[in-house]
């Protein structure tokens, strides 16, 4: 999938409320526990800092980051990932 050959048709969908959007962003921290890649924020603040998140193949590593999350991948480490859809 992530090396070019793949499709996302089978990705595993994580879906946010439109409600939980502010001006059509989301904070990274609450993305990553809402798309279930962490059980709490203080578990996400640390996996942005040591670099184990990935938003659509872009390391990310400011855990005050605003994204817009619909359509994006959102990866942890190498082998959980998300496709994030707004309902």
């Amino acid at each position: 999938l992530f090396g070019g050959s793949g499709s996302d048709e089978n990705m595993p969908v994580a879906e946010i409320s439109s409600a939980d959007l502010t001006d059509g962003k989301i904070g990274l921290l609450n993305l990553i526990v809402k798309a279930g890649l962490a059980p709490s924020v203080s578990e996400a603040r640390r996996l942005v800092q040591q670099g184990g998140i990935t938003v659509d193949d872009q390391k990310i590593t400011d855990a005050k980051a605003q994204v817009a999350p619909d359509g994006i991948i959102i990866r942890k480490g190498k082998k959980a990932f998300k496709k994030i859809a707004i309902i």
